[in-house]
């Protein structure tokens, strides 16, 4: 299945998310799996073969979803960061994204910001099970390059600095 996790409402895409993945169920007998609360101004996503609204996973319960996804595919127009992307990665989970979680993708992600390169990159992922160990590698490897010490290491570091510049 590929999977998306996060708050269903406008911002996150999903209209264009079922579509691309509609494309590739043609070809491939792949499930999309929608997780998260839904807001009441989400876009209408009606029942279907193949795809499955399972709305709030519990946090212990997350890892077994990322980890059994063939990829994580998070198409929202604008994010803070992005941290199901973050969560998938370091579960070993492949990533298809769109640019707005740079940030927290980096390198390892596949960006694809339309309904046309969501549909290549989801087919590439159901036809090669190397480009899924690739991705698995990337994901893990970026994953690494985060942590709650880090998370708290940076802002000290900023906060110092300002302090050096501007005094108390």
């Amino acid at each position: 299945y590929f999977l998306f996790v996060g708050t269903l409402e406008p911002r996150k895409n999903l209209p264009a998310l079922v579509e691309a993945w509609r494309e590739v169920r043609r070809h491939h007998n792949i499930d999309l799996v929608l997780a998260g609360r839904r807001r009441a101004d989400a876009p209408e996503i009606p029942a279907e073969p193949g795809l499955r609204l399972v709305g709030e996973v519990a946090d212990e319960q997350l890892p077994a979803l990322y980890s059994g996804a063939l990829a994580l595919v998070f198409p929202s127009l604008y994010e803070g960061f992005g941290l199901p992307v973050l969560e998938a990665m370091q579960c070993g989970t492949g990533v298809i994204a769109s640019r707005a979680v740079a940030e927290a993708a980096g390198d390892a992600a596949v960006y694809a910001d339309d309904t046309a390169t969501l549909v290549r990159a989801m087919s590439q992922a159901a036809e090669q099970p190397d480009w899924v160990a690739g991705r698995r590698a990337l994901s893990l490897a970026r994953a690494r390059e985060f942590s709650w010490e880090k998370t708290a290491r940076l802002p000290r570091q900023v906060y110092d600095e300002a302090r050096r510049r501007f005094g108390n």
